[in-house]
């Protein structure tokens, strides 16, 4: 009961300023962006109401926001040494707007924040200095830990303001990390921060994928000898349920992935003989059979409306991308080139597919359309494995592996602002979550 009330207490007060996004310009068109044409935006240290100038965990807090613009892709952020205005006015009235203008900014952030123990409230502001106005106004009355959660929900304020489109922030990302054969499922922020261990069994665990309303992770985990498919559950804000066992076979149980629609399983196995595709529901009851093929099926995806899933087959002799209705019929080929292609990845838009190929010793990432046309080449340095959208399509999650261990990063959906989230924790095989709230 506790937690629910410091949840509305929290939910309560980060509506108390509401956004006047809605009813702003868009300044930011995605589909014009340009990355060598970034948006100019200045963000200032957040200030210490009692002691009146920005201290350590006020500038933490500020960084936190910047961290989350710099993974967003879409702004040059104006260095902190052309800042003229370090005064704590943040009513419109009192902002000597023209000391931001002078940045070049074409927006800015201001905040202050107050804390008592263990409690903190922030106020944060978005404005246009050239209009004088306020785009987004927040105050989040929480407890020190939420302050990420606060942070990541105005960031995602911060984006739709500008760009018309709800940002990645109130996400999760889940991956398997740590030493070779002993990889942990674990969940983190979009920026690789507040990791959680969802298992913690010390054996090798691979393959995670939320659930579409984010309560359920599907994954394969090597805790009864074969790799096996295992589904565990969202029981409050911390736990998780104890991982209930889903297939039974003996056999390769691999890349297990939900439809839409949260009711039912793809994923591949050799319980008949060559790794085909299956289905089965959430309780592990077999709803059928997607492919029964000569040679490897691995790998589905499914689409956004749930009635194809797209595959890697060596039906063609090499790995290629095959995708199939929901029945497993009519399976049409969508890549030609290469010998090695792999991971296919539906984004939540329905236009693309992002995939791997190997080439000259190492794998790369691509994108081609839905109908395997237009394929380009987004990666170019490492071995980059196990492409994943956003949710909303704009971003591709993945691995890339230098030297031995790996790590997680983010870049847009053109192969632009490639950032990394994680350092040398040997993260692979990510998966990334619909909006938390």
């Amino acid at each position: 009961m506790k937690q629910k009330m410091t949840l509305l207490f929290f939910l309560f007060f980060s509506i108390l300023l509401p956004s006047l996004s809605q009813a702003a310009a868009i300044y930011i068109k995605i589909e014009d962006f340009s990355p060598e044409r970034k948006f100019p935006i200045a963000i200032a240290d957040l200030l210490n109401r009692k002691a009146g100038v920005a201290d350590e965990e006020g500038i933490e807090i500020a960084n936190l926001i910047r961290r989350n613009l710099k993974i967003a892709g879409y702004f040059e952020i104006i260095p902190q040494s052309q800042y003229l205005d370090r005064s704590a006015a943040l009513l419109p009235e009192q902002v000597d707007f023209k000391k931001w203008t002078a940045t070049g900014a074409r927006v800015f952030i201001k905040g202050a924040y107050h804390k008592r123990g263990k409690s903190r409230t922030l106020e944060l502001r978005l404005y246009d200095p050239e209009l004088k106005d306020m785009l987004v106004g927040k105050e989040y009355k929480i407890k020190k830990n939420q302050i990420h959660t606060a942070i990541n929900r105005f960031s995602d304020e911060v984006m739709l303001a500008l760009t018309g489109e709800r940002g990645i922030f109130s996400t999760k990302i889940l991956a398997a990390c740590g030493l070779p054969n002993h990889e942990q499922i674990i969940a983190m922020n979009v920026d690789g921060s507040e990791k959680e261990n969802i298992t913690n069994n010390k054996i090798m665990n691979l393959s995670p994928t939320w659930s579409p309303d984010n309560t359920q992770i599907v994954f394969t985990s090597y805790l009864k000898y074969f790799p096996e498919i295992y589904l565990t559950e969202k029981k409050d804000a911390k736990d998780w349920s104890k991982p209930q066992r889903l297939t039974f076979n003996s056999a390769l149980n691999i890349t297990p992935t939900f439809a839409p629609d949260g009711k039912s399983i793809a994923f591949a196995s050799s319980m008949e003989g060559d790794p085909d595709l299956f289905l089965i529901d959430t309780t592990g009851q077999k709803l059928g059979t997607l492919t029964k093929n000569f040679g490897i099926d691995i790998s589905p995806t499914w689409s956004p409306d749930g009635n194809y899933v797209a595959f890697s087959s060596e039906r063609a002799g090499n790995l290629h991308i095959f995708v199939t209705d929901r029945n497993g019929s009519s399976p049409t080929r969508l890549t030609f080139v290469g010998y090695q292609n792999d991971t296919p990845e539906w984004s939540p838009r329905g236009d693309k597919i992002a995939f791997i190929r190997r080439a000259g010793g190492s794998f790369n990432i691509f994108s081609m359309n839905a109908d395997g046309s237009d394929v380009r080449q987004l990666t170019k340095s490492g071995n980059n494995e196990n492409p994943v959208f956003s949710p909303d399509g704009r971003y591709i999650l993945f691995s890339r592996s230098n030297g031995g261990k790996s790590d997680l990063y983010i870049m847009m959906w053109d192969g632009s602002n490639q950032t990394r989230i994680t350092q040398g924790e040997s993260c692979k095989t990510p998966d990334w979550s619909n909006w938390i709230n």
